[in-house]
């Protein structure tokens, strides 16, 4: 159309307007609000177009918000309705990065469920229609959470340590703690991070009131802790001395120490703590123990009792009482003091002694009322002195004198007795030589006479006119000065007896003779009797004690001459002179004669008799008939050969000494049988062994039998021959014969070892083939741990290509040829090489893997795969390919070369290729894997706008692991999963042409579609 032939007519919600151009600004609008807006072109005559309309917004308003409230947990927002409309609000919180929508009416909003102590950001958005304006950022914080209860943690005379348990719901918080402390002289602030704080250079004995506040974002502060009137411990007194002391009590006093105290806490220890308190610097404790330790101290307090300062500490004795009512217990060395303290305590005791004439001094340390003087010379007078000590006071006792008690002389010795007399002596007793004043008291008594005494200046005494054979008790004491006397001295001896008469000796049996005589003269009932034997070398044989006038001596040697002595015994000590007789014993007859057999022979053993023995004769009896033989006196045994097997002798011994000769008992025996010919088996099973043996030789059939021995039996029989059954198989069996002749008696043993047959191995199988081995296990019925078992494989041509012996029930046979049959036989072993019925199988070994396997895509649907021939290859070789993933197939082939078809598209397919021998056994299976091509999918344009295209497909067959959408010219190459079906290209620009290509995508695989042109 001519432009000069039309003009436009806008109209608007409430207005319309006219114009040649083909733009139009309304003006004077509300802000936020929505206008319809209709545009017509009107031509001549008036004719109008159809309209074009639109409806538009104004933009809104910015509102600026303010902060209006705040907890520890929210934040308030208010704001004002700005001009024009606001169809709704949208208010943003960070760093929670919170959106709120609002609507139009709201002119607040609350944040709750805030973190205490945080900054929050906040910007107000109105919103009409497509329309939004935002305000400036504001930032606000929440309050803090407010620290635990203050703790005191310790307190000295100018810090107080103090913690605090971190504000709550804080972690990751910006804040610190303001602390403030005042007292009435200062007041202080203190900012820290730490939940701790040790106030320090404080005022000691001085009271303080502390608080701890939360400051966080933007200085805003939590509520308040606080802890009032904290004293800290006042300070040391100074200059704490003694100024008195007696055995009660004691004085002390201090100077003033800096800082405020309010009174003294004074504490003494003796046996208990004992305290008291002053407001003066002086003190004095009464009421204490004579002797004993104290320690003081005096602490400054301030404000409460409980508030002292560290203690200021001394320590004494008080003055020890004097030791009195000394006492003594007398020793020959020692004397032992003892005392009484009147009251109190002492740290300890010093007992003085001397003798001047001894020029000697020592003196003893104790804590005890008593001490011990030891290695004092005894019979001599010491004086004594004891002294209290405690600490550095002492008190002394008045001065006493005490005496050692003189020694005992030495033992009494007899030195001379007689039938009359005892001449008796001692040594002067220990440590008191030159003591002056020293005599010795001797009693002496016989048993049931009169005591009678004497003195003597010197060590020895002769005693006289004493009866014979008689107890005299003699006792010694020494007197020393001040007529102490000594323990005694005893020692008891008797006077010589007389010797016995007419002593007689006469023999009484082979081993023991009998001795008589008469009383000696002044005989005594207490007399005993030393008869003493002799042998005829002059040794001593035996002794007895007795009290009778006759004995007799046992226990000798048959035929010997032997001499007896009497003596007469009144104690140990008092003999009289010796009386002497000779006699001899008579022979003693042989008793252990033994008689062992052979076959031919008999061997006669004794043991030589006691005593003296001129010769033996041995007599040999055999149905009367008699060999007698002479044997010298040394002679123990002799052999009577050339005799019968299996015959009883019986054998006689006489012993000749001088002219007595004994007989022995006779003694029988017999000779042995021979033994049974050699063992042969006739036949073995699983569970029997038949055996046989030839008879013995020179010897009638029924003289005779045979013990047969097995492991666990033994069998009698008259038969050359022998069933062993009911036996377990592959065991060992020893087997023992012998000929059992007379009087149970047997011959040597012919024996041998023979096994039962064990059992043939069954269930043999394999448990593992590979390309050159085969694994074999097998099960044995009845095992033994003795087993072997003989392995042995031959080829398909019957020849041995391996053997092998193993001791378990399994067996891997190496170095086979693959894809080969072999035949594997076992057969059981015993110990000694018994055969079990042997057991075959026959197994072909696996086949080598291909090798170089390659899979070539061919389309969508089909993959061409190819490999190399196997190692050991052989002509009968089949190849097994199985198909998975894409499809499920299995193929035989004999070639090298296969296509597979029939697949699934875009799919990635794996092939596992196995080579097959001829029982159809597989090699290693080698595998790979290949994608098919994926479908090419053409796509639709479905829907578009002035800003948009909306692309749509159909998935095709088969798999698609991705999409690949490409937009043209914006060149954008949008990946999407396999699971879309369609996808809306955004943000366009209004009326432009658009083409689109989608590509299909499986592994390395892709399909394009071709070009699909629209426009927005």
């Amino acid at each position: 159309m001519s432009q000069k032939q039309y003009n436009f007519s806008i109209t608007t919600t409430n207005n319309t307007f006219v114009t040649k151009d083909n733009w139009f600004l309304l003006g004077n609008l509300t802000s936020g609000s929505p206008y319809n807006i209709s545009v017509v072109t009107v031509g001549v005559m008036g004719y109008k177009s159809t309209s074009v309309t639109t409806v538009n917004y104004t933009k809104p308003e910015t509102v600026q918000p303010t902060i209006s409230g705040h907890s520890n947990s929210s934040i308030t927002v208010t704001w004002t309705k700005p001009k024009g409309n606001v169809e709704s609000y949208s208010l943003y919180l960070t760093p929670n990065t919170t959106i709120q929508s609002l609507n139009s009416l709201t002119a607040s909003y609350q944040f709750a469920n805030l973190s205490a102590g945080r900054a929050y950001s906040v910007m107000l958005t109105t919103i009409s229609g497509p329309f939004n304006a935002s305000s400036e950022l504001v930032t606000y914080a929440t309050i803090p959470n407010p620290p635990g209860p203050i703790e005191i943690l310790s307190k000295t005379t100018s810090s107080i340590e103090t913690q605090w348990t971190e504000a709550p719901l804080m972690t990751g918080a910006k804040f610190y703690y303001l602390l403030t402390y005042t007292s009435s002289q200062q007041s202080n602030n203190i900012n820290t991070t730490n939940t701790s704080w040790n106030f320090s250079s404080l005022s000691s004995g001085t009271s303080y009131n502390i608080s701890v506040t939360t400051v966080g974002e933007l200085g805003f502060q939590s509520e308040t802790v606080h802890i009032y009137m904290v004293t800290t411990k006042p300070a040391v007194v100074k200059n704490l001395t003694f100024t008195g002391f007696t055995t009660t009590s004691v004085s002390v006093n201090w100077t003033k120490p800096n800082g405020g105290v309010d009174w003294y806490i004074i504490q003494w220890n003796g046996t208990q703590q004992v305290s008291n308190r002053t407001n003066e610097t002086f003190f004095t404790i009464p009421g204490l123990t004579p002797g004993t330790p104290y320690n003081i101290s005096v602490a400054a307090a301030a404000v409460q009792q409980s508030n002292e300062g560290d203690k200021s500490s001394i320590s004494t004795f008080t003055r020890p009482e004097k030791p009195g009512n000394i006492s003594v217990t007398q020793g020959t060395n020692t004397l032992s003091i003892s005392w009484i303290l009147p009251r109190g305590n002492i740290s300890y005791y010093q007992v003085n002694i001397s003798n001047e004439n001894l020029v000697f001094t020592n003196s003893s340390r104790t804590v005890a009322t008593t001490t011990n003087f030891t290695y004092l010379k005894p019979g001599r007078l010491y004086n004594i002195t004891v002294t209290a000590f405690a600490g550095n006071f002492w008190s002394t006792s008045d001065q006493v004198s005490f005496a050692t008690v003189p020694k005992p002389p030495g033992s009494i010795i007899f030195s001379r007795q007689s039938n009359s007399s005892l001449q008796l002596q001692w040594a002067t007793p220990d440590e008191m030589s030159r003591a002056p004043d020293i005599i010795y008291s001797i009693a002496y008594q016989a048993v049931g006479g009169p005591s009678q005494n004497t003195t003597s200046t010197q060590n020895n005494t002769l005693l006289s006119l004493l009866d014979s054979g008689t107890n005299y008790t003699v006792t010694v004491k020494t007197i020393g000065p001040g007529n102490l006397s000594s323990t005694v001295v005893q020692n008891s001896s008797f006077t010589l007896p007389n010797p016995v008469r007419n002593l007689i000796v006469s023999p009484e049996s082979t081993t023991s003779l009998n001795v008589n005589w008469l009383n000696p003269l002044g005989v005594k009932s207490y007399y005993r009797y030393l008869v003493d034997t002799y042998n005829d070398t002059g040794g001593l044989i035996y002794s007895t004690n007795i009290t009778n006038n006759s004995t007799t001596v046992p226990n000798l040697n048959p035929g010997t001459n032997y001499s007896v002595t009497v003596r007469t015994k009144a104690a140990e000590g008092s003999e009289s002179t010796v009386e002497k007789a000779f006699s001899y014993t008579i022979p003693e007859a042989v008793s252990n004669i033994t008689a062992v057999g052979t076959t031919t022979s008999l061997s006669v053993s004794w043991t030589l008799v006691t005593g003296k023995v001129s010769s033996y004769s041995v007599v040999l009896n055999s149905a009367g008939q008699l060999v007698n033989r002479t044997v010298n006196n040394q002679t123990t045994n002799t052999v009577f050969g050339g005799l019968t097997p299996g015959v009883i002798y019986c054998v006689q011994l006489i012993t000749k000494s001088g002219p007595y000769e004994s007989n022995s008992s006779l003694v029988c025996n017999a000779t042995f049988p021979n033994p049974p010919g050699s063992i042969t088996v006739k036949s073995q099973t699983v569970n029997s062994i038949n055996f046989t043996w030839a008879l013995p030789q020179n010897m009638r059939h029924n003289q005779y039998n045979f013990s047969v021995t097995t492991t666990n039996n033994t069998f009698v029989t008259k038969d050359n021959w022998f069933l062993l059954g009911n036996l377990p198989s592959g065991s060992p069996y020893n087997i023992s014969v012998v000929t059992v002749g007379v009087m149970g008696y047997k011959s040597t043993s012919v024996t041998t070892v023979n096994y039962t047959r064990p059992f043939p191995v069954s269930n043999l199988t394999q448990t593992e083939i590979t390309t050159n081995a085969v694994t074999l296990v097998w099960k044995q019925q009845e095992s033994k741990l003795s087993y072997s078992y003989w392995v042995q494989v031959t080829n398909e041509s019957n020849v041995i290509v391996n053997e092998l012996n193993v001791k378990i029930t399994n067996a891997t046979i190496i170095n086979l040829r693959s894809g080969s049959n072999f035949n594997f036989t076992v057969t059981t072993l015993t110990a000694d090489g018994t055969q079990a019925d042997p057991g075959t199988v026959s197994y072909f070994t696996r086949p080598y893997n291909i090798t170089e396997l390659k899979a070539e895509t061919i389309n969508t649907t089909a993959i061409n795969l190819n490999w190399m021939k196997t190692a050991e290859y052989k002509d009968d070789y089949k190849y097994r390919v199985a198909t998975s993933g894409c499809a499920y197939k299995n193929d035989t082939l004999r070639q090298k070369t296969i296509q597979i078809s029939g697949l699934n598209p875009g799919t990635n397919c794996t092939f596992c290729v196995s080579v097959m021998a001829a029982n159809g056994i597989e090699g290693q299976t080698v595998c790979t894997s290949q994608y098919t091509k994926p479908e090419t999918v053409q796509p639709t344009i479905s829907g578009h706008s002035n800003s948009s295209i909306t692309v749509k497909w159909t998935k095709p067959k088969g798999n698609v692991e991705r999409y690949s959408l490409y937009l043209t010219p914006n060149t954008t190459i949008q990946s999407l999963n396999s699971l879309t079906a369609s996808y809306q290209f955004a943000n366009l620009s209004a009326g432009r042409a658009y083409s689109v290509v989608l590509t299909t995508i499986s592994g390395p695989f892709n399909a394009s579609s071709e070009l699909v042109t629209n426009a927005t």
